[in-house]
């Protein structure tokens, strides 16, 4: 978990390619799950660590962690296994220092990431905004998918266990009513195998 200063662009890449130390040793499944901001630079797309100075589009370019960045590394742990991407990042109300608005398309970014045993799982869909709310503690999605482990509706199987569809199917659902179908999540699904057990 990296939070604060410890989630910079450095840090993530870090903590990605520990991630797939562990998966050259055994383990086959990685679930990497990124909350803030992202935003949209000369067309490329970039996600915002906690670290990048988001005064203008240099600073964003020099310190943000670029999609194709991202997806190298994202590409080499679907090598070793499968890999979940949660991205809840389009923010309403994102803007740089100065004020202006950073603007992202949600489905660009799930595109662009999606890859060979890389399933990607987005907040938003095209340019939508991710709402936010003070009483859930998080983002409707990141509430949602918490809701997930607990909700026998995300079991679409009724065996115990939670597949990308049936976690996708759940999510969309679920942040479309919670933000009065504002917010719809959107899955670019390249497995279909099990992920996780639900609680009971």
């Amino acid at each position: 978990m990296l939070l604060d200063k410890d989630a910079s662009k450095a840090g993530i890449i870090r903590a990605l390619k520990n991630i797939r130390a562990a998966m050259k040793t055994g383990s086959s499944n990685a679930v990497i799950h990124f909350s803030g901001h992202g935003a949209l630079v000369d067309s490329k797309l970039y996600l915002l660590p906690y670290d990048v100075d988001a005064r203008d589009d240099a600073g964003i370019q020099a310190n943000g962690l670029s999609i194709e960045d991202l997806r190298a590394e994202l590409t080499e742990l679907g090598q070793h296994g499968r890999v979940l991407v949660l991205l809840d990042a389009c923010h309403s109300g994102a803007t740089t220092t100065t004020g202006s608005p950073l603007s992202m398309d949600s489905t660009a970014l799930r595109t662009a990431l999606a890859a060979a045993n890389v399933s990607v799982l987005t907040s938003s869909t095209g340019p939508e905004v991710s709402f936010e709310n003070k009483d859930w503690d998080h983002g409707a999605f990141t509430k949602v998918l918490l809701n997930a482990f607990d909700d026998p509706a995300a079991d679409i199987n009724k065996n115990g266990l939670i597949t990308p569809n049936g976690l996708a199917t759940f999510v969309a659902n679920r942040v479309s009513m919670l933000t009065g179908d504002k917010q719809h999540p959107g899955m670019e699904v390249r497995y279909d195998t099990t992920l996780f057990a639900r609680n009971r």
